[in-house]
């Protein structure tokens, strides 16, 4: 049983609540909610059917079925969410009837607050998190497809790690001091003589020569041309690289780095231990390539057309270790050079190249045919493709 007090408290709520319109003149639900209180008070659990037989003389055992009672409650309930959502109304407790049950129970007007925003607040933090949870989802969704979309081309992966030691090695012209027939000293470049070793031979061979070596070597106009466009890919990468000139390389410097060697094969000297070292097909002649393979020989050298010159270029994607990736752009000419570069940093172009590789990370020496006579005006085609990583 409640205390006197509490008693008094649900009775005046009781007669306040069916003095309301909503229940004056509703004497069934007000016949229904003065049962429900009543029981509440006695704290006796009340059934469907023994609201039937005590309000409504239904017999359940005859007729099970019987949707008398679970009406009335549904109206009932309806009613007090209705009365209860009067501002004006100031209630000291309040009766509840939870959905899908017949007990009637006494909450206090704090707790009905409480609960009654509960759900506001708990479906408002739900959205709260859901948007959250989209938003973040959109990020990672964005930044993936970004990443995918800028992840490197196969040949370039190495390279482009954040952990990769990558250095271009430029090939430099070994330039001399000769005298002329009046006397003059000028500075000259020996196809022969690429090096100190070289110079010693030469020396020997034609000891009336008057050259002597020089602190300073010669780059050709790719060198700016093949760094800007070097550059430029790898910052696409966010990663970097070091430079380094062919005459001062050294064998510890290839053994530590991922090699990028652009130039002229005339001008290699350490890197001529490297380049072409694996190829059953090619090999250099002159100013060009030989190709030999399966009884077949082909020399492709630099030609000269009414439309202009021919040349062929080089590029070479090999292993240099189990860590360590090296890929050579090698022509005796600029132009060479310059287009075959162009075109292994074009992400649309790789595409099309990888097509022909039976694997998109194999080794290869592929042979090109460029010609043209502006730095933008290059066309570069295909002629021979060794795989060297069956």
């Amino acid at each position: 049983m409640t205390s006197k007090t509490d008693n008094n408290i649900i009775k005046e709520a009781l007669d306040k609540l069916c003095a309301h319109p909503l229940f004056v003149n509703s004497s069934v639900y007000t016949r229904l909610l003065t049962y429900l209180v009543e029981k509440a008070i006695q704290k006796e659990d009340i059934k469907e059917y023994t609201i039937g037989a005590d309000l409504f003389g239904k017999n359940y055992l005859s007729d099970k079925n019987d949707g008398t009672v679970r009406t009335y409650m549904y109206k009932l309930r309806k009613k007090l969410a209705a009365y209860y959502a009067d501002q004006t109304i100031e209630n000291e407790i309040i009766f509840e009837i939870k959905k899908g049950q017949y007990n009637l129970e006494f909450i206090t007007k704090e707790k009905f607050k409480k609960d009654k925003f509960s759900p506001t607040i708990q479906i408002l933090l739900k959205y709260i998190k859901s948007v959250n949870f989209l938003f973040l989802f959109a990020i990672l969704l964005f930044f993936g497809i970004k990443a995918y979309l800028n992840q490197p081309p196969a040949m370039w992966g190495n390279f482009f790690k954040s952990s990769s030691n990558n250095l271009v090695v430029m090939s430099d012209h070994y330039v001399l001091m000769a005298k002329n027939q009046y006397g003059e000293e000028h500075a000259t470049i020996y196809g022969k003589i690429n090096n100190g070793a070289d110079f010693l031979k030469f020396k020997k061979e034609h000891p009336d020569r008057s050259i002597k070596t020089t602190d300073f070597t010669l780059l050709s106009k790719m060198a700016p041309y093949s760094i800007y466009t070097l550059s430029e890919w790898f910052l696409g990468m966010n990663t970097h690289f070091k430079l380094q000139l062919e005459s001062q390389l050294t064998l510890n410097e290839i053994k530590q780095h991922n090699i990028i060697f652009i130039g002229q094969h005339k001008t290699m000297n350490i890197s001529s231990s490297f380049f072409l070292k694996d190829s059953k097909m090619f090999s250099i002649y002159k100013d060009g390539f030989k190709y030999e393979f399966e009884g077949q020989e082909k020399i492709y050298n630099t030609k000269h057309e009414s439309k202009g010159k021919v040349e062929y270029a080089m590029v070479s994607f090999v292993s240099i270790s189990p860590e360590k990736e090296a890929i050579y752009f090698v022509s005796n000419n600029d132009i060479g050079v310059m287009a075959t570069l162009r075109n292994f940093t074009n992400k649309d172009w790789l595409k099309t190249f990888g097509s022909k590789l039976p694997n998109k990370k194999n080794k290869f020496n592929a042979l090109f045919e460029v010609s043209g006579l502006q730095r933008t005006d290059m066309s570069c085609k295909l002629v021979a493709l060794e795989i060297l990583d069956k």
